[in-house]
């Protein structure tokens, strides 16, 4: 059997080794652009289009990428969902997901 101290030693250095990693690549451009669109009401909405391989990301008022390039809408696809994975989105019902308070506190320092 492990050694429970053992394993959490390791468990806690991976842990500060990956929130420097977070937070020196934290947010990139999409992410602060994701983060930008949605601070005033807090709203996203996914919208999946039969012509479309990625969904659509509506952030606030503004569909984001460009429908016509699927690298474009799969970015803020990754985008959105590592803005989620940290806790900043948070999924309502259906299509409607908000910012968290921590997504909004983070938006609305963005400059």
């Amino acid at each position: 059997m492990n050694n429970p101290i053992s394993i959490l030693k390791d468990i806690c250095e991976i842990a500060i080794k990956s929130h420097a990693l977070i937070k020196k690549h934290f947010p990139d451009p999409i992410q602060k652009e994701l983060l930008k669109a949605a601070a005033k009401s807090g709203e996203f909405y996914i919208f999946q289009l039969d012509q479309l391989v990625y969904p659509v990301i509506r952030a606030g008022s503004m569909d984001m990428g460009d429908q016509n390039s699927p690298t474009s809408l799969a970015k803020y696809y990754e985008a959105f969902k590592s803005l989620c994975e940290i806790g900043y989105i948070e999924h309502v019902e259906g299509v409607f997901f908000r910012l968290t308070a921590s997504g909004l506190e983070k938006a609305s320092n963005i400059k």
